[in-house]
């Protein structure tokens, strides 16, 4: 089953979340004096100092000077950067978490095939053990039938030395009757 594409679908909720609170953020700065003196103007007014800081060295002007944002504009200015920061932030968590579960995914194959293969080794193992162990049994067995087959010779020879040293029953009956 392939993988729904989640983190997609989260950046593209991020997205359409932002926006509200983009326009939360504005709002707030309107009408709580520590939402915008403390957080979105001095954002706005540092994001801004080194968007020009920038753009002034890159065209050649090393000290030019910075002037600051007018009120409006910077709290529409930082709201948006914070935004914009909030989604950037989301999406590399997502983006962090989908690479940390594909390593994970990664690490848990390479576990599973060590494990098979250490499981395979390990019956490879064995049966070697089992063959040579058999072949100590056949080879033992071997010996145990040739020293059978000797004692049985042996026996044959007996029972024919004894057969020559009986005289034979039946040569004496044939005459005296």
């Amino acid at each position: 089953m392939p993988a729904l594409p989640l983190g997609k679908l989260a950046i593209l909720t991020v997205k359409q979340v932002a926006k509200p609170i983009s326009k939360g953020l504005k709002n707030g700065a309107k009408n709580s004096s520590i939402l915008k003196n403390y957080v979105i103007l001095p954002v706005a007014q540092g994001v801004h100092w080194v968007d020009v800081k920038v753009k002034t060295r890159l065209m050649g002007a090393a000290n030019a000077k910075v002037y600051k944002l007018n009120e409006k504009l910077a709290v529409e200015y930082g709201a948006e950067f914070i935004s914009e920061f909030f989604l950037y932030a989301f999406g590399s968590a997502i983006l962090l978490y989908e690479y940390n579960r594909s390593a994970n995914k990664e690490e848990r194959k390479e576990r599973q095939i060590k494990k098979n293969t250490e499981r395979i080794e390990d019956e490879l193992l064995k049966l070697r053990n089992d063959s040579l162990e058999s072949v100590f049994i056949i080879e033992e067995q071997g010996a145990e039938i040739r020293s059978l087959q000797r004692q049985v010779g042996n026996l044959h020879t007996q029972i024919e030395a004894l057969k020559e040293q009986t005289p034979d029953p039946t040569v004496g009956r044939e005459g005296g009757s």
